[in-house]
Parts: structure tokens; sequence; C-alpha cells
């Protein structure tokens, strides 16, 4: 399809369609699957009704509001961009009543709202509205962005209080949270409509071209720029290749983000009660006294992962917690792409399992890595990331004997404050059911007072560690 670069508005394609998914062959395949009274069989039938709640798919296609200038047409990856996976990273913002001044305006103008701005702020995040080239690059050729708009047949509510998370993935663009293999465009975004008048806004961007830090600033200089559309954004920097230089040997690069698995995914809520009592506890036992509210739960979950795989296999299991490191700073805010380290923690016997040691060698790692960035030497960075990566692939990655949890948190970006211009959300979500074996995501609760825990495991494994009873002293299974 031919672009015109000269147009400087939204560029909208519209490509209508309606899908339908009620039909009698899924339904009665549903009440069969039902009446055997397995988990797995309750799971399939739950999937089945949740799809039946969309009644309506419309696509359009967003492209940058400014064409991307000729010298920026080609964003080349860094080193660490081709270390990572294109695996897709899903937030969704659910808003149950919006303000005054939107709450009598029709579906199209918010529609509208949405895509105008999107379409600005992807004038400054231009690598999303691009065409991957291969692991080498992205040619930013302003092909846009997906904006799927959909109607679910149901209150708001039905979906964030109901126990299955199946529902609640309906305000995802459909087979795109999580995935590897998505052929569309690098960044989707899905707008839903309820029927007792409540929206969630989802966004889905590639984790090739960004890590959590970027996708969070893309998210919050959209809104900001929903919300005022003369604001003026800090600038994104995507020049991380200058710093990590990429490589020509593909054979041999190691991955960040490893193979994608069939797993299932739990949210666990730590009141701000429950966070003062683990705090205290470490405290008590340990010479980190200023333990951070990250450390403790990283360390409580992961304690507790190992305590009930220690149960089902009846010894305990060689294990690793893994804490990604973002390295703004040192290196400068506005850098986009992936820019981060990690640091790690062994645990080989029982009693290298109390949670005041777990916190303590934590904290020992992340100061130890923080050391070694703590320069402005930045022709540096890359030697030393490349042989962190090589002393741990060479300890443990690839190592099947021990089991390997990662933990990443994203609890000090504000999400409860993103306004479009209706007010700030209710409920801030990850998809479940991500790929990534053993993967843990933190993130503040509405009150900022408290977090939640986002694990992706194995079905078996989520299901003991959702029994634990020590977990369950100091948490609850929140979806």
């Amino acid at each position: 399809m031919d672009i015109d670069d000269s147009l400087a508005a939204a560029h909208i394609n519209i490509d209508l369609l309606y899908i339908k998914f009620i039909s009698s062959f899924r339904k009665h395949t549903a009440i069969f699957f039902f009446c055997l009274e397995t988990q797995y069989s309750n799971h399939f039938y739950l999937k089945m009704c949740a799809s039946n709640l969309v009644s309506s798919v419309c696509k359009k296609i967003i492209k940058p509001y400014f064409p991307t200038p000729t010298s920026l047409r080609c964003h080349k990856f860094s080193y660490l961009d081709q270390m990572v996976g294109g695996i897709y990273v899903p937030f969704a913002f659910f808003y149950p009543k919006l303000s005054n001044t939107w709450s009598d305006k029709p579906s199209n103008v918010i529609s509208e709202h949405l895509e105008n701005s999107l379409s600005k702020v992807l004038s400054h995040y231009y690598p999303f509205a691009g065409k991957l080239n291969e692991n080498i690059s992205v040619d930013c050729n302003d092909r846009g962005v997906e904006f799927f708009t959909t109607k679910i047949d149901c209150p708001m509510a039905k979906i964030l209080k109901d126990p299955y998370s199946d529902k609640e993935d309906l305000v995802y663009p459909k087979g795109i949270p999580c995935t590897y293999s998505y052929e569309g465009s690098l960044a989707v975004v899905q707008l839903s409509y309820f029927n007792c008048g409540g929206i969630a806004v989802s966004a889905c961007l590639t984790h090739k071209v960004g890590d959590g830090y970027t996708i969070a600033n893309f998210i919050r200089d959209w809104a900001t720029i929903a919300r005022n559309p003369s604001s003026k954004i800090q600038s994104p920097q995507f020049n991380a290749a200058s710093i990590y230089p990429p490589t020509k040997d593909m054979v041999n690069l190691p991955e960040i983000v490893p193979k994608g698995e069939e797993c299932s995914s739990k949210s666990f809520a730590f009141s701000s009660s429950k966070l003062a009592a683990l705090k205290s506890m470490v405290i008590n036992n340990s010479v980190v006294q200023n333990p951070t509210a990250t450390e403790i739960v990283s360390a409580f979950i992961y304690q507790r992962a190992m305590a009930t795989k220690k149960k089902t296999s009846g010894s305990i299991c060689p294990s690793v917690l893994v804490q990604a490191m973002n390295l703004r700073p040192p290196l400068p805010k506005t850098l986009m792409g992936n820019i981060g380290s990690f640091f790690s923690v062994i645990t080989t016997e029982e009693k290298e399992m109390d949670l005041p040691r777990v916190v303590g060698k934590l904290r020992e790692a992340k100061q130890e890595v923080r050391k070694k960035y703590k320069h402005d030497k930045t022709d540096e960075f890359l030697p030393m990331t490349i042989e962190l990566f090589r002393e741990a692939n060479d300890s443990f990655f690839n190592n099947s004997c021990y089991d390997i949890y990662r933990f990443s948190s994203i609890n000090k970006f504000p999400f409860y404050d993103i306004d479009f211009g209706w007010g700030k959300p209710e409920k801030v979500s990850l998809a479940s059911n991500g790929p990534v074996k053993n993967m843990f995501v933190l993130i503040d609760n509405k009150s900022r007072d408290g977090m939640e825990v986002v694990s992706c495991m194995k079905e078996q494994d989520t299901s003991a560690l959702e029994r634990d009873e020590e977990l369950l002293k100091f948490t609850s299974p929140s979806n």
C-alpha cells in the first residue's frame, strides 16, 4: 500500500470487520466439556463463554501524525535488543466510569480521541510504527499500528471480579498478549466498551523495540497528549546502539527472554500491613535494615515457590532468583530500548531458603552489579554485560539442574495516574497466561501502599503456590 508522506493527519485507514462468536456448535461443545468434571473442561468452558461476550471488532491502522524524517528511517537494534525475543508486553487500564465531560459522548468520539493522540505520540516513538528487518533493525516506514475497537456484552465488574482470568483477557487484541509469533504491527491497541458504560484501554508493544520502562513511557506520553494535545513531552532517544553496538554473530547470541512454554497466571495482592509484617521479619534477622518492598516481595515469593516445589518433589531443587535491573541512571532517562542488566541469588541448600538470608544476598548482588555500571564510561557497558551473561550462562542459565525464577519490578512507575482525559484507572493489569515460565512481575496497587505480583508458572506449580499456607498468611490470590 502506498504511503502519502505529505499527510500530517492521523492517517487512519479503516478496515471494518465484524466477527460474531456465538454459534450453536460452540455452545453445545462448551456444555459437553463442562459436564466433564475436570479442571481442564471447566477452563475450556469458561474460555468459550468469555469469547461469546465479544459482539464486534473494528480494526483501524493508526500512523504517525508527522512523517518520520529520512535520517531516522533505519532504527538499528542494540546488542541487548538483539538478545530479546519478539514477545509482546501487554498492559490494560480499566475505567469503569468516565468523568462528567466524557460520560455522555458517543463511542466514536472517544475512539477518535484515542486514535488522534496515539497518532501524535507515534511521531515520538516512531520505531513502534515501523517494520522489523529480521534481528538487525526496524524500517521506520510509518506503516502504523493496529487499533481495535470491541464491544463486550457484560458490565466491567463481571470481568474484574471473575476469579478466572480468561474473561479479563477479552480486553486485549486476540492472540497477541505475550506472543512470540505475531506478524502484525509492533504495537497493537484495543479499546473495549462495556455495556455498563465503562471502557478498557489495552496496549501490547513488542519487547524487541523497548523494555518495560520504554513501554511505560510510551503509554504515559500517549495519555499526556490525550489530555492536552499541545503538551510538550520529553523527546525519547532511540540510539542505544551507540552504547550497545549490535553483533553480526547471531549464532552465539544469548537470549534475555527464554523460549515460550504453556503456563498459567495468578495475581497475588500484598496489603500495606502485610508488607510491613514481612519487613519486620527481615529487619529483625538480617543485616539489611532498610529492605525495599521489591526486595522483600521478590525474596518471599521466591522462597515460597521453592518450598512448594520441595513439597511436591520431596527434595529441594537448586534454584536461582534473577532480578531485572534498569540502568537509567547511570544512562539517561530519555534513552529508549532495552536498557538493563540483572543480578541473581543462587540457592542450593534448604538452610539458604531463609527469608532474611535471601533478602541479604539479593541486596549484596544488586550493589555489586550497580558498582560495575556506576561510572560514565559507557563504552565499557557492552563488554561488562556480555561477561555478565556469559558467566550466568555457564553457571545456571544453560544448566537444566537449576529452576530459574525471573522477577521484574515496575512498581515505581505511576500506572494508576494514566489519565486519557476522563480520569484515572480503577484497575491496571497485565494479560494472563504469558509464555515465560516462572516469571513474576511486581506492580503497585491502586493506593500505592501495597503491591500486586503477577505470576506465570506451570499449571501444577501455580496450583501448589496458591495453596501454600505460609504464603497465604501474607497475601491473597486476587485473580
